[in-house]
Formats: structure tokens, sequence, C-alpha cells
């Protein structure tokens, strides 16, 4: 049975938060840039052949026949013609890559993947050949397995039924790795038929061997209503595959879900700001007691944490964050706490820090705001708390502030109070949000806010 868009939206979310996810990516995506699908690929090679493609067309005998006919360097010649351009952006993939897969992999030619991850400066190891996979943890980049092989190297792209064929000996450790990870993580498919074998094949291998303890996987795909057989098509995903399958109207929107998963993911991202230079005694335990009552009522909630490591407030959250996943067991801590320092030095210095904090609080759904030095009479204009709250006020983020007698939070509440009516999710609670409140008390309201506003969203 389908999944609602609500079930998908929250079950990914999850998986997502946790890193247990990989991409696989199908000709569909990469139509989404302007490439052709495996049946548009192959029309011009059938026509010359004489044999026009039918919907159950097997596409690897049709290269074949022409190879057979052609030769194999006149195939690879033609496929190269067809897909080797520069042709990349794609709202598709690029929300593609907000979600943050790690791993992807793809039976492409192309590289969509590559040219989109190019364009944001993020690098990439690329893995064709049994031999790449060496590289596969070099500097943690992101991984995209080409299954059947690069356009960069036509000689080695996997496109007959002979290529198929001797594919479990010429991908032998491809193949085993492809295997381990459907096993070990959670895939979302995109822009793929569940037409081809070879995937298939390794999908009803490990249903096979691991049964009920075998992963589900999901896909988001176009209901096919003039398709008679396509609802029992979907079922036999769900029962022999263990591909959960979210059904949409039309192709465009699988951007508009990506587009809403990306948002569901951020909002549980929270970014807390705040930094003191004071030693004074009082602050310092309020500091400890806050930072203690945040973390664990966040974490507890599953909500994740983004710090910057302001001074003293951003040791005290770090330091109890840690302390909270240590007593659950928690070994993968760096999921739920996420450092980022703003460290810079020299001209330039305060352009870099500001760059990096609009990318880290780019990422997260809300940020709460708490301290920050303040001297009325001479007010820093490079305080770090200062910009980050503009950074989250121009970017639309949900803001708690938490008033501070004499520091920049202070302010900030004074400001958001002086203007509720743009804040209506804290209308309630505005009051109760400062030093006086007691910080479990106070780290509960917070919680409340959060999730009322992933609510309304």
């Amino acid at each position: 049975m389908p999944l609602t868009k609500e079930q998908f939206l929250n079950q990914f979310t999850r998986q997502a938060l946790d890193e247990r996810i990989s991409l696989f990516v199908g000709a569909g995506a990469s139509a989404n840039a302007g490439y052709p699908s495996w049946h548009n690929l192959f029309v011009p090679l059938a026509k010359e052949l004489g044999a026009p493609l039918g919907e159950s067309t097997n596409y690897y005998r049709i290269a074949q026949y022409y190879s057979n006919k052609f030769g194999q360097a006149e195939l690879r010649k033609r496929i190269n013609d067809i897909i080797n351009k520069n042709d990349f952006y794609s709202p598709l993939i690029d929300e593609l890559i907000n979600v943050g897969f790690t791993n992807i992999w793809t039976t492409n030619f192309d590289n969509v993947l590559e040219l989109n991850y190019k364009s944001r400066n993020i690098l990439i190891n690329k893995v064709f050949r049994d031999a790449d996979l060496s590289n596969i943890e070099l500097n943690k980049r992101i991984n995209i397995y080409k299954m059947n092989g690069d356009i960069t190297s036509p000689e080695g792209i996997v496109a007959t039924q002979k290529d198929y064929e001797e594919y479990p000996d010429s991908h032998r450790m491809m193949l085993m790795f492809f295997k381990r990870e459907l096993i070990s993580s959670t895939f979302l498919f995109i822009g793929y038929s569940f037409t081809d074998n070879l995937v298939m094949d390794c999908l009803s291998e490990i249903a096979r061997y691991l049964g009920d303890a075998a992963p589900y996987h999901y896909t988001i795909m176009k209901n096919d209503i003039s398709n008679a057989y396509f609802n029992y098509f979907i079922d036999d995903l769900e029962r022999r595959y263990h591909i959960r399958v979210l059904l949409v109207n039309e192709y465009t929107d699988i951007y508009f879900v990506l587009k809403e998963l990306n948002e569901r993911i951020r909002n549980k991202k929270v970014f807390i700001s705040g930094a003191f230079r004071s030693f004074d005694q009082k602050i310092e335990e309020y500091s400890h007691k806050l930072s203690r009552n945040i973390t664990e009522e966040l974490l507890a909630n599953d909500y994740r944490i983004i710090n910057g490591i302001g001074r003293h407030f951003g040791t005290h959250i770090i330091g109890y964050a840690n302390e909270y996943l240590a007593k659950k067991g928690i070994k993968d801590k760096e999921k739920y706490i996420i450092v980022r320092p703003f460290v810079g030095i020299g001209e330039k210095s305060s352009e870099d820090k500001k760059k990096l904090r609009e990318e880290v609080i780019g990422g997260c759904g809300s940020a709460i705001f708490v301290f920050g030095d303040y001297n009325q009479h001479s007010p820093n204009p490079h305080s770090g708390v200062k910009e980050e709250f503009e950074i989250a006020m121009r970017t639309h983020k949900t803001i708690i502030p938490i008033a501070y007698p004499g520091m920049r939070s202070e302010v900030i509440w004074n400001q958001i109070k002086n203007n509720i009516t743009q804040f209506p999710y804290l209308e309630k609670s505005i009051d109760s949000l400062t030093s006086k409140c007691n910080t479990n008390e106070l780290a509960k309201i917070i919680v409340y806010i959060l999730d009322s506003v992933q609510d309304l969203k």
C-alpha cells in the first residue's frame, strides 16, 4: 500500500537526521537537467536497426544488437555524442544535494551529479571501476558510485547484454559494496523505474536471505493510472523488494516533496547562539543550569543542536550535550551535536566568519539567543550574537530569545516583544523567556515553541 506524504516525510526525516541514508539516482532525475531517459537514449539506435522501442524493451539487448551490427566503438561513440555535454542545473538535484546524502549510487552515464556538486564547491569521489573503491573514504568526500560506468570513459560503460552478463565478474567489488549498503543504509530512489535487473536482482537477493529483517527503502514515483497493472507493481515492490512508495500526480511534484523534506530536516536542527566574557559566579551558574536543561530537553525530543562555541556558554552547551549522549550510550555524538566554530584572523576574517555563519544558520530551522556581551554606550558592531540574530532574521528562522539583564539577548528580546505580531509563535510565551524563569521550565517552553511551529508548517 503506497505511503501518504506525511508518512514518507516523518519516516525519512528521522532516517536523514540519523545519517543512515543513501541516494539512488535513475535516468528520470537526469532528465530534469535536460538529459535523455533510457528510452529516448535508445530511440535513434533502435531506429537505425529498424526495430521501434516498446514499453517492455530490454535496452541492454538493443545496445547489443546495435553493437553486433555497427561495432562496439560506434555504439560507444553514439552514446557519447548524446550524453557527454555540460548541461547540469536541475532544481530536483539541487534539493537532493540539500538533503545531505554522502553516498550516491546511479546507473546513469552522465555527469549531472558531479557538475552540480562542483558548482557548489563540494568535493566528490567518483567510483565507476572496482579499483576506484579504495578512495571512498578519502577526505570524507561525497561518494558517487557509477554502476554502469562513466561517460568520461566510454570504453568502460555497461551498455550491452554482454556487458550486463559479465557484470558479476567485471564489477564484483562494486556489487558487494552496493549490497552491503542496501543492508546498512536506507535508500531513497529518485527517477528510477525499477526495471533494471542489475539493481532488482540485488534487492531480491537481500530480501530472500534476510526475510522480514531486510531493511525497507523508499521511492517517489508518478502515479500511472493508465497502466492496469501499476497498483500490482507497487504492491510487488513493497512485498518482495521492501520498497515503500510515495505516489505523486506529476513528476514536478517530486521536487516539492523533496523541498518539504528539506524543510522538515532543517526544522529539527536548532542553532544556539550565545557568549559572555564575564567570570561573575552568578552568570556562570546560570549558564551551567541553562545549558544542561536546554541540551537535555532538545536531545530528548529528537532535535539536533548546532553551536559555534561561543565563549563560555558554547563550551557549556557542548559539554552537557556530550554528557547527556554518553549517559544514553550514544556513540555517534556528532550526529546530535554539530560544532562549527566561527574563527578567523586577518583582514578578511570578519567576512569569512559571516559567510560561515550564514551557511550554518541557513541549514537550521530555528535559533535560540542567550547572553552576548553588550555595551549600550559603544555597542560592538561585530558582536557574534548580534550578527547571528541579523542573519536569522534575514533568513526567516524561528527565533527564540532568552533575556538576560545587560546582555545582547535582552536587547533582542525587547526588539521582538515590541514587534510581537511579527512573531506569533512567541505571543503566549515571550514573558516567560527570561532568566527569571526556572531553567528547567524554560527548556520545556522552548521545545513547546519549536514543536508548535513545526505543527503549523
